[in-house]
């Protein structure tokens, strides 16, 4: 009797997720994951269509439990707790997942349509529901672009000397500055050289 197979996208995400977190994100092709997989290579392209598209439902399924663990989380409170928390959250779950971090690192190769931008849109939508932007806060793209230079920051060995205390201070310091700050910085004037 042959031994059928049972393979569905939901394996091939989780051991493509495994793979990267022991083996890191170039060793992550299909070929390799294949042979993870003990299945043929060509066999993979029933579930994706190639490398790109599987990173990004990687990403997408990785970010779909970071969605979950926040509502479980923000249930309950609100205001500036609540930005800490959201906050604390996602930097947490990023730097334990190396396979997140990975693939967010490589943000830029995604499209709007593509799985993991999607599943990124649905975390900033949990986080307009706090409802702390304001006429002052800084643009949805700087607060995103900080907070991901902080948790990629924490992960390199940049900052040695600062104690998790002094980094976790840091990192609520620049939240609490992005949503409300408690002034804006004076545009620079062009000086007027003929005078």
């Amino acid at each position: 009797m042959v031994k059928r197979r049972s393979l569905d996208l939901d394996k091939v995400i989780a051991k493509a997720t495994e793979l990267i977190g022991r083996k890191g994100l170039s060793a992550t092709t299909l070929p390799n994951l294949a042979k993870e997989l003990g299945v043929r290579s060509q066999s993979l392209y029933h579930y994706v269509s190639g490398r790109k598209q599987l990173l990004s439902l990687v990403g997408a399924s990785r970010i779909k439990i970071l969605g979950k663990k926040l509502v479980d989380n923000l249930i309950g409170i609100s205001g500036e707790e609540a930005l800490l928390k959201f906050a604390d959250i996602v930097r947490d779950f990023i730097l334990d997942d190396p396979a997140l971090i990975s693939i967010l690192y490589h943000l830029n190769e995604y499209q709007k349509d593509d799985a993991i931008t999607q599943e990124i849109l649905k975390i900033i939508a949990l986080a307009d529901k706090l409802n702390l932007r304001s006429d002052s806060t800084v643009s949805l793209h700087s607060l995103i672009g900080a907070v991901l230079g902080y948790v990629f920051l924490d992960v390199s060995d940049s900052f040695t000397e600062e104690t998790s205390e002094e980094a976790d201070q840091g990192y609520h310091e620049l939240i609490i500055q992005l949503v409300q700050p408690k002034k804006l910085l004076p545009k620079k004037r062009k000086e007027n050289k003929s005078a």
